[in-house]
């Protein structure tokens, strides 16, 4: 049964009324209208849901568990796990989120983990959000029996802040800083990353918007602020901390291959997010696709007054090219043995 989503508030972020055209000099336009919607229901699922992997510690003083909601086949079978990060601008991490498109995923033959990881309202910055991914990939892969997961195979894979937060941690593997005391490289580094319309330079989230949603993105950026550990401040003021949170700051030869995907129409993040990392892993000789969406919005988040807006995510075109990606770099013959 799809788990109930619990109304929020709406986020403060503008939606804007001009979007410049996406620049497609290293990326593919992905027409996906008209385009029949992904199936569900071909295959039998197992849920394991609240599966606590973490226990983090408040600003208030108090702690609290972080957890992962697992759907896989139900099959004796070792599966690839596919970690995914949902989305929230830093405000909220609602594991329940993007239900559908998990059990797809799962369907065609993952174990899918969606988890929990710190936000600004937690106090969690870049560096808690990546720590919170390795904590639960630490955990999943000790507890790979449980689970029915090949260790060796696993990929990221989030949307909106969730995908920047896939990117980061994706990138960031070995470095002290991003690494927990449970975190050996052999836990924490992954196969694959998926990236859809995430975030990547905070201060340039609205640089393809008309020039009211810039402006107000500038005045309304204090939880982005806070997610790069600078609470209240303007990006002008923090360059050092906005470059420090990028993913593409920490690009080199060694990240694993990535997708990135994004749509000609976002109103909420300028595509040129995605394509900022796409660029970074391109000049350092990654394995990187991008593609723009036709039409697509910011996917449907409780944010967009459109109910049709997450149509072309849930659409077969896009969710084939993602479950081709991860099993193209998970199923493969080149894993560790």
């Amino acid at each position: 049964m799809e788990p109930e989503i619990p109304s929020v508030p709406k986020l403060p972020v503008p939606i804007a009324s001009t979007i410049a055209p996406p620049d497609l000099a290293d990326s593919t336009l992905l027409n996906v209208s008209p385009n029949p919607q992904m199936t569900l229901g071909a295959v039998e699922i197992e849920s394991r849901p609240d599966i606590a992997f973490s226990t983090v510690h408040l600003p208030n003083g108090q702690s609290r568990d972080l957890k992962a909601d697992i759907l896989r086949p139900a099959t004796a079978d070792r599966l690839p796990l596919v970690v995914f990060l949902p989305g929230g601008a830093f405000l909220r991490c609602n594991k329940a989120m993007a239900f559908d498109l998990r059990r797809h995923v799962a369907e065609s033959g993952f174990v899918v983990a969606s988890v929990e990881y710190r936000v600004a309202p937690d106090g969690g910055t870049y560096v808690d959000s990546v720590h919170d991914v390795r904590a639960a990939l630490t955990h999943l892969r000790q507890h790979a029996d449980d689970f029915g997961i090949d260790p060796r195979a696993v990929a990221l894979w989030g949307e909106s802040a969730g995908g920047h937060v896939a990117a980061l941690t994706g990138v960031t593997n070995g470095l002290p800083e991003f690494s927990g005391d449970s975190d050996p490289a052999s836990t924490g580094a992954v196969q694959a990353v998926v990236d859809a319309f995430g975030t990547s330079l905070l201060s340039a989230i609205a640089d393809d918007f008309d020039e009211e949603a810039r402006l107000h993105y500038q005045r309304t950026a204090r939880h982005f602020s806070a997610y790069a550990g600078k609470a209240g401040a303007l990006f002008s003021e923090i360059p050092e901390a906005v470059g420090a949170a990028d993913p593409a700051t920490y690009v080199t030869a060694s990240a694993p291959p990535f997708l990135l995907l994004h749509g000609s129409d976002d109103m909420l993040v300028s595509s040129s997010q995605t394509q900022h990392v796409h660029k970074a892993l391109l000049s350092a000789g990654v394995d990187s696709t991008r593609y723009v969406v036709a039409g697509a919005n910011h996917g449907d988040f409780g944010v967009l007054a459109d109910s049709d807006a997450a149509l072309a995510w849930s659409s077969a075109t896009v969710m084939d090219v993602i479950t081709a990606f991860l099993h193209r770099h998970l199923d493969g013959a080149d894993l560790p043995k």
